[in-house]
């Protein structure tokens, strides 16, 4: 597979019509853009607004971050499955994208199904100031704040949001069709001249036990089996996240522009030869389901000749039980595996100042095996400072911090303590930092 992406990068934002990019500046017709998104009868109302960064804002209930993209030559849609049909295979051609601007969606979470997903929580991106700490950030955005129907069921709630969010990205990149891309970049797995050692990226995503949400892959919830996918088709967004579990690591912008994807781009017939991306899915709700997942993830990098693996996740919880198991199972077959992840014990986050002052050795992770022995942290879910009142929110009025209280709101606008609200989680969106892409650091002394 061939894929060539071509750049446009977004400087600034401009409300204007028609919608159309010149020398990084995109014109945004907002009016536009309401009727499009209205277009679905599930959709009550809702309000675009520019975002940049740096400003004193606060953006709130953040549902997914889109990168509008559109495909300009080759097989299938920008996003199989969720736009364009059939859902045909992604990876080859020509696909425009803008770089630094996403669509989000942001969306209050309709209470009935707050009390049936327990991890639809409410989440913020600050703009300036302490809480900017990752690259969500630094992005530019068109920020849809919806209101749905207030009878939707699950599915259909996930599925209103995740249309509406994907017509109006879908929309914006269609203005791209006949211009020349300022950064172009072509993407191919070419033989190496010369045999390298063979490497697999096994790439394991969240589902859910709630039928119909979880990350997509082509528009399906990944239920089934492991699979195999040429990174070419994840760097064309053929893995898209849901609008119900706000944890950023099942963002659809951050799929697109996984760092771990390129990374391996950069080494491949220099020092590795890559063999391609095992897709498989985690949160199964029986250990023989997870075992199964684990052994067909490890057969099938087998059938690749892959003599090293680097496997990621994009969850935390029960779902390392596969990941863990995964990498047993590699290591066992003679298959060399280093992990990248956060550090996500729940009791070690939570009582953060005690360990620090006892020296406790409890360790990281949630569950481990003998053979995770090559783990790269990419750091922990412990909350960020006190975050300073801002001057402008987008998407809702007031928080919920604890799920069990939802009708214990604290506005969005004022100061923030994250420790003392919301726990060991922290609500930043982004702050969760699964492949290595935040940009907070930390001194050990």
């Amino acid at each position: 597979m061939r894929l060539e992406l071509g750049t446009f990068p977004v400087t600034r934002l401009a409300v204007g019509s028609p919608t159309g990019w010149s020398g990084g500046q995109l014109t945004v017709d907002p009016a536009r853009l309401a009727r499009l998104v209205l277009e679905d009868s599930r959709i009550r109302d809702v309000r675009v607004d520019l975002v940049e960064p740096g400003e004193d804002a606060r953006i709130i209930h953040v549902r997914d971050v889109i990168e509008p993209r559109v495909k300009v030559m080759g097989p299938g849609h920008a996003y199989p499955g969720i736009c364009g049909h059939p859902p045909d295979s992604v990876g080859e051609g020509v696909t425009f994208r803008f770089s630094g601007l996403g669509v989000l969606v942001a969306s209050e979470v309709l209470p009935h199904i707050r009390r049936a997903v327990s991890a639809a929580t409410d989440s913020l991106i600050d703009m300036s100031g302490p809480g900017a700490v990752t690259v969500y950030s630094t992005l530019r955005y068109v920020a849809l704040t919806l209101v749905t129907q207030p009878d939707l069921e699950l599915a259909e709630w996930n599925d209103g949001l995740r249309r509406a969010g994907h017509r109006v990205a879908d929309d914006l990149a269609s203005s791209l069709r006949g211009l020349e891309p300022p950064e172009p970049r072509i993407f191919s797995l070419a033989p190496p001249q010369a045999p390298l050692p063979r490497v697999v990226h096994v790439h394991t995503l969240n589902a859910s036990m709630v039928p119909d949400i979880g990350t997509g892959v082509y528009g399906f919830t990944p239920h089934a089996l492991p699979m195999l996918l040429h990174p070419n088709e994840i760097l064309d967004g053929a893995i898209a996240g849901d609008m119900v579990v706000g944890y950023p690591g099942k963002c659809t912008w951050l799929h697109v522009n996984n760092p771990v994807l390129t990374a391996l781009y950069a080494r491949h017939s220099k020092d590795v030869e890559w063999v391609g991306s095992i897709i498989a899915r985690t949160r199964w709700g029986a250990l023989r389901e997870k075992q199964l997942s684990a052994y067909q993830t490890v057969k099938l990098a087998q059938m690749l000749h892959a003599q090293g693996a680097l496997v990621t996740w994009n969850h935390g919880g029960n779902d390392l039980i596969e990941v863990m198991l995964t990498i047993q199972g590699l290591e066992k077959a003679g298959i060399k595996t280093a992990f990248l992840t956060i550090e996500s014990d729940i009791k070690v986050v939570k009582l953060s100042r005690e360990l620090a002052e006892t020296g406790s050795d409890e360790p990281p992770l949630l569950f481990s095996v003998p053979e995770a022995d090559a783990i790269v942290s990419t750091g922990t879910l412990a909350p960020g400072e006190v975050l300073p009142r801002v001057s402008r929110v987008i998407g809702g009025d007031s928080l919920v911090f604890d799920q069990e209280r939802p009708d214990a709101r604290t506005p969005a606008a004022g100061v923030l303590d994250l420790e003392a609200l919301s726990g060991a989680y922290s609500p930043i969106f982004g702050h969760f930092d699964n492949y290595g892409l935040g940009r907070q650091s930390y001194y050990d002394y």
